[in-house]
């Protein structure tokens, strides 16, 4: 198929950035080198209620993982002039119940970067999962916990996807840069009722301060998306400007509009969509800090109605030695252009809440819960509420080397569609060996 031959390149782009970065370890010896490879090897005892995430006669089922794998860091120092992290982990997948849907998976992080003539930075940030795990989370540079792709994939499919995000930076004042950024998104299911797609996309960003309390951020969005199924998206435009006053180093406010055209190749509907907001950023102590962005949208097709509501985007997190806190409600609308169904444009309000507490030096828990609301004006006025709980009820570090996990999650998905609903409950327990 054509977007799983054009995501070879993939494979060749990050083998050659590490035969690249491998002679560079001439900066330290390499029997230190060698050292900052840690090796490690999992064992993760599954239960799942219901393991096609089928709306009735939920399916029970026990998955055993394997999981040797393999992380390096070549310095912790994140203003390095040169870094490169590595990880990645195999996984040797064992059903109790369903032993044909026995498989290999694999995920991979890379981010490596080299800074020259005090300036210009390059970077590459490379993403790669292959996996049956129907419920998928975002993973993007900053980290989106809490936050999943939408729609909902079942009868557990492998899937493979691969994120590219190799970037330049210039810094030319303390706060002020240019940036340009490629992104490639590559996605291939073996569901043959599911979309692959390649996606491509081109981000150059502008951030810069006149003074201490005046500063806009101008940044434009070229991309373009081909599927297997689904009409192409042939060009996509993104135009952002922001400006911001600094009233200190604490509080800022800010007036931001974003303008957006898509088009598609027959049969698909084009459509543009406007988005002016306001916002304020404040810290109410060094641990303590708050946003919140409000505005509103509208889209306005070539054909259909128009589709309009309220954005926003509020949070508030506080950090200490021992607890990190983290509330956030964000709403509007977003795209599900790598998805696994392809979902397009939809209408989103979503609340997370995140716990992380330190018991003790070697023993913590933690508590994630999302609940939101989907509205899909392309896909016969579909409207889904979904929820998610997850509790890392005990992570334990009887030894430097040996960790012991216990987990768990309810999720939940109800569909205006049938078809689309789900209950599932989940069990972990984690055993983790690995040097220190």
């Amino acid at each position: 198929m054509g977007t799983r031959k054009k995501g070879k390149w993939f494979i060749r782009l990050v083998g050659g950035i590490l035969l690249a970065a491998l002679p560079s370890a001439a900066w330290a010896d390499w029997v230190d080198v060698l050292k900052k490879f840690r090796p490690r090897i999992s064992l993760l005892e599954e239960y799942t209620s219901n393991v096609f995430l089928t709306p009735t006669n939920a399916e029970q089922d026990f998955i055993t993982t394997i999981s040797p794998g393999l992380s390096f860091m070549a310095t912790p120092d994140r203003e390095a002039k040169i870094g490169l992290d590595l990880d990645y982990e195999l996984g040797l997948v064992f059903y109790a119940h369903n032993s044909q849907q026995n498989y290999v998976s694999h995920t991979g992080t890379l981010n490596t970067w080299y800074t020259f003539g005090n300036r210009w930075t390059l970077r590459l940030w490379d993403y790669y999962i292959r996996s049956q795990d129907p419920v998928e989370r975002v993973v993007t540079v900053q980290g989106a916990p809490g936050v999943f792709y939408p729609g909902t994939q079942r009868d557990r499919f492998t899937y493979e996807r691969n994120i590219a995000q190799p970037s330049l930076t210039y810094q030319f004042g303390r706060e002020d840069l240019l940036e340009l950024t490629y992104r490639n998104d590559y996605y291939d299911t073996r569901n043959p009722d599911g979309d692959d797609s390649l996606g491509h996309r081109v981000i150059p960003r502008l951030t810069y301060w006149f003074n201490v309390n005046h500063g806009i951020v101008l940044e434009y969005v070229f991309q373009s998306v081909d599927y297997e199924r689904a009409a192409d998206l042939t060009s996509g435009h993104r135009g952002r400007a922001r400006y911001t006053y600094r009233f200190n180093p604490q509080t800022s406010i800010f007036a931001d509009y974003i303008y957006d055209t898509l088009d598609y190749a027959s049969p698909g509907v084009d459509y543009y969509v406007n988005n002016p907001s306001v916002g304020i950023t404040h810290a109410f102590t060094p641990t303590l800090n708050s946003r919140l962005q409000v505005g509103y949208f509208w889209r306005n097709p070539e054909t259909g109605k128009t589709v309009k509501g309220p954005t926003v985007d509020a949070g508030i997190t506080q950090t200490t030695p021992r607890l990190t806190l983290g509330l956030t409600v964000q709403g509007g609308y977003a795209y599900d252009f790598f998805g696994a169904d392809t979902l397009g444009f939809y209408k989103y309000y979503r609340g997370i809440a995140l716990v992380t507490y330190r018991w003790a030096e070697r023993l913590s828990s933690s508590l994630t819960g999302t609940l939101e609301w989907d509205e899909y004006p392309d896909q016969r006025d579909r409207k889904d509420w979904f929820g998610r709980v997850e509790a890392g009820l005990l992570s334990y570090q009887p030894w430097r080397w040996f960790t012991v996990a216990l987990a768990g999650s309810y999720g939940q998905r109800d569909s205006n569609q049938d078809v689309n609903d789900y209950e599932e409950w989940r069990a972990f327990l984690r055993l983790t060996a690995s040097t220190w």
